[in-house]
């Protein structure tokens, strides 16, 4: 997938996951949960995937979206690892081809304004940056039942 592939996907305003999200506990990523394999329907007929991962410990949240057999084309960290200059809180987006085979290092903006939030406020803003549309329950996990 090259940029203009990226842009038109995410400049679609139709893009719409469709059901409930709710996290689990995946063993390998404990103490982390995640929601995996969400469904993002679009009109350009691509497979697109939502994976989110909230630790609990250390507060951190990802939002990674991904296209089967292709890799990751875009990534929003917030409050997890440094990442240089663009600090715990940034995006990663798919700036070439070969980005998704090397995990979107070449174009990573600082998010500071989202540090501190909760999974479901970032998930809105997420939705907000994708112009993805939410028909269902977000239960997120560091609120209460």
């Amino acid at each position: 997938m090259n940029r203009p592939e990226f842009d038109a996907i995410r400049d679609v305003p139709d893009n719409k996951i469709v059901g409930d999200i709710r996290f689990s506990r995946p063993g390998a990523l404990a103490p982390a949960v995640a929601a995996q394999n969400i469904p993002i329907q679009n009109s350009q007929g691509i497979d697109l995937r939502l994976n989110i991962t909230y630790n609990a410990e250390v507060g951190s949240k990802t939002f990674n979206v991904h296209v089967p057999g292709t890799g990751p084309i875009c990534r929003l960290d917030v409050d997890g690892t440094n990442h240089g200059d663009a600090g715990r809180s940034h995006k990663h987006a798919l700036k070439g081809e070969r980005c998704p085979d090397r995990n979107l290092p070449d174009d990573v903006t600082g998010r500071p304004d989202l540090a501190g939030k909760g999974v479901r406020e970032v998930f809105e803003e997420f939705c907000q940056m994708a112009q993805i549309t939410h028909e269902g329950v977000f239960a997120a996990p560091d609120e209460g039942p």
